[in-house]
């Protein structure tokens, strides 16, 4: 197969998914084509999800799929696997649990067309068991068409929104490539740091103003249920921006309301879980990379961040009575 015509790589990494992954396979192998490839990554599961893979996968003989097994290695290290084995122009990142939306394709395929778009942003619907079940929608699409992006303001509504669902785009290769950008390898909030490192590297974006996903609502889900490494991972992302901003006045201004809608997160993370503790270490670490986005804050936040250990240790305080 001539690989320089692929236009499109699918990443889909799979771990232990299998009640959901035909259903997310099935709404991509039908639909593909020469110029289409689909790469699966199966993250060490220890359930059937292998066995389920390869039994679809052999459904569709000749078309471009590539299954690939490795060791456990998280979300993360699948989709950076992903996105180097890519062939594609592009690459768009679809969860094991969830699927495309039959519009996908006539939506999407043609703007690829367009080779000097970056990004190509559009909605989601969040569903519970059933689509007719819509819990939320999501609109993560905020440019309409064709955008070309001369100043980083333009970028501001995305940035306002702070939707950075990996899976509720679909990327220019050479935007992770050239700008040496992964995901954060063993890390939960994965997106909240590089989504927008993508943004910022893109000179076109084309906005498509209809949910294009499946987007499956799990009780269960890293949003729903408390780990310790919640935290530690969130104060990884506020780092993250702060280093994207570092003495560069423009970003800072257009990260701020991400870094604010983390450090509210991690506040209230501590004040729900009474078994939450951030370390010393981390509260200090925390406190650096907030203080690059002080001149942003109001006057009763920039206090908490200047007195960010005597802070938290009265949240919990307050917690325990």
């Amino acid at each position: 197969m001539d690989c320089s015509r692929i236009t499109l790589s699918i990443i889909i990494p799979c771990y232990n998914s299998s009640e959901y992954i035909s259903e997310c396979l099935l709404s991509v192998l039908p639909f593909i084509d020469e110029n289409i490839e689909v790469i699966v990554i199966n993250d060490g599961s220890t359930d059937n999800s292998l066995d389920i893979i390869t039994d679809t996968v052999q459904q569709y003989p000749g078309k471009n799929i590539k299954v690939i097994t490795q060791e456990n290695a998280g979300l993360s290290a699948s989709r950076n696997k992903g996105i180097h084995v890519a062939q594609g122009k592009y690459i768009s990142l679809l969860d094991s649990d969830d699927f495309y939306h039959s519009d996908f394709w006539s939506e999407i395929l043609p703007v690829l067309n367009d080779s000097t778009v970056d990004i190509i942003e559009f909605n989601a619907e969040q569903f519970e068991h059933e689509t007719s079940n819509i819990v939320e929608h999501i609109d993560c699409a905020v440019f309409t068409r064709k955008n070309q992006i001369c100043s980083i303001n333009q970028l501001k509504p995305a940035f306002q929104r702070c939707k950075w669902y990996p899976w509720a785009r679909v990327y220019k290769t050479s935007l992770f490539l050239d700008n040496n950008v992964e995901f954060p390898t063993g890390r939960l909030y994965e997106d909240m740091s590089t989504i927008p490192a993508l943004y910022l590297n893109s000179k076109c974006i084309y906005g498509i103003s209809k949910s294009l996903i499946w987007y499956r609502f799990h009780k269960k889900s890293i949003t729903q249920t408390f780990r310790q490494k919640d935290l530690l991972d969130l104060v990884y992302v506020v780092c993250a921006l702060a280093k994207m901003a570092q003495d560069k006045p423009d970003t800072l201004e257009i990260l701020f309301p991400t870094v604010q809608r983390v450090f509210n997160f991690i506040k209230y993370t501590i004040i729900k879980n009474k078994n939450s503790k951030l370390p010393v270490k981390e509260q200090l670490k925390l406190r650096t990379a907030l203080m690059t986005f002080i001149g942003e804050f109001r006057l009763s936040r920039k206090m908490q961040i200047i007195i960010l250990p005597l802070y938290l240790s009265t949240i919990v305080r307050m917690r325990k009575k």
